[in-house]
């Protein structure tokens, strides 16, 4: 009877640390949940996107390309606009000079 007492408290920490990793993993498990539901939604998301557009029947190497075209386009597009900036401020210099002459006047 003496061994069963002694070992009591030994069973009570066992069953103490099993609760806490029980507790842990029980956590470990609604996280992982919350996640796997984050990425199902935003797959979802994206999938809807994807057949909003005509991209999902494009191969890779098609796709690829055009997102190239698209690259390139969009370089040409800004240093259009740079371009236009420029025309812009030399534009604005010079109204700002014709009016300080007109005042001088």
């Amino acid at each position: 009877m003496e061994e069963v007492v002694a070992d009591a408290p030994d069973v009570d920490e066992e069953i103490t640390r099993l609760e806490a990793a029980v507790e842990s993993l029980a956590g470990s498990f609604e996280a992982m949940r919350e996640r796997a539901s984050v990425a199902e939604d935003n797959h979802r998301k994206l999938a809807e996107a994807l057949r909003d557009t005509d991209l999902e029947e494009m191969a890779p190497t098609e796709l690829q390309a055009r997102l190239e075209e698209l690259a390139e386009e969009n370089g040409r597009l800004r240093a259009a606009v740079n371009e236009a900036r420029g025309r812009a401020d030399r534009i604005r210099s010079r109204l700002m000079l014709m009016e300080d002459e007109l005042a001088d006047d």
